[in-house]
């Protein structure tokens, strides 16, 4: 029978002795915002991949003992796309990989039918955030707009287009809400909508403007949550690519 790390105090030595030795774990496609896609190459330390690994082991278990009782297990929400479960390492929202997303107040988690990729310009570059990715709601918004033209009003749609003088926001109105439930919520409804960049890195979806106040609300969040700051691999690998 093979014995677990566990229980061969050989093997465990050895994985402890390597613990922060690091390794290659994936290989991603990162877009530059430019039509150019390049790879890079994503690495863990053996510690983190075997502590990963015993985190999933004991979530399968858990899982099968709540699917035998009919209660159901954990993992994503059918609830639309709003991720809720234990971080994902594979997760298409860059910021939240790894991220234990299950004690966030759902209406600060990105629905990723919202997500919206932002081309990078350049660290310091003019309309970027402070990592160099595009900050320009026109962009974002018509991005949005094109993806999922059922969820906007034509009252938001013609705010979007440039027709409205008096704004250039959308507002989280019923037929928002009806499409992203996550801001049917008190307090929010009817609230003006702002483009925010998850973790401060390039991708962003709307949120109602109440929750995005400056540099508190969700950025504090996130930055508790370990969110922020977490896409700067990505940035700093793309501005040495076009210093080049």
């Amino acid at each position: 029978m093979v014995q677990s790390p566990r229980e061969n105090k050989t093997l465990k030595n050895a994985l402890d002795a390597m613990k922060n030795t690091p390794i290659p774990v994936a290989v991603r496609m990162v877009d530059t915002g430019i039509g150019v896609r390049i790879p890079y190459v994503e690495s863990s330390t053996v510690g983190e991949v075997a502590g990963k690994f015993s985190k999933a082991s004991t979530a399968a278990k858990d899982d099968a003992y709540q699917l035998a009782k009919g209660s159901g297990g954990s993992g994503v929400s059918k609830e639309g796309s709003v991720a809720k479960g234990t971080g994902d390492i594979d997760n298409p929202i860059r910021t939240y990989r790894g991220v234990e997303l299950q004690n966030i107040d759902p209406v600060y988690i990105a629905d990723q039918r919202t997500v919206v990729e932002m081309p990078f310009v350049g660290k310091g570059e003019k309309y970027t955030n402070a990592e160099g990715w595009r900050r320009d709601l026109k962009y974002f918004w018509s991005e949005l707009l094109d993806r999922h033209p059922e969820a906007f009003s034509p009252n938001n749609r013609a705010i979007i287009e440039g027709r409205n003088p008096f704004t250039d926001s959308p507002v989280n109105d019923k037929v928002f809400r009806e499409y992203f439930s996550q801001y049917d919520v008190k307090g929010v409804r009817g609230d003006k909508l702002v483009h925010h960049h998850i973790g401060g890195g390039g991708q962003a979806f709307p949120v109602p403007q109440k929750l995005h106040p400056g540099s508190g609300g969700i950025h504090n969040i996130e930055k508790e949550a370990g969110i922020w700051g977490k896409d700067k691999i990505y940035s700093e690998l793309l501005q040495k690519l076009i210093k080049e």
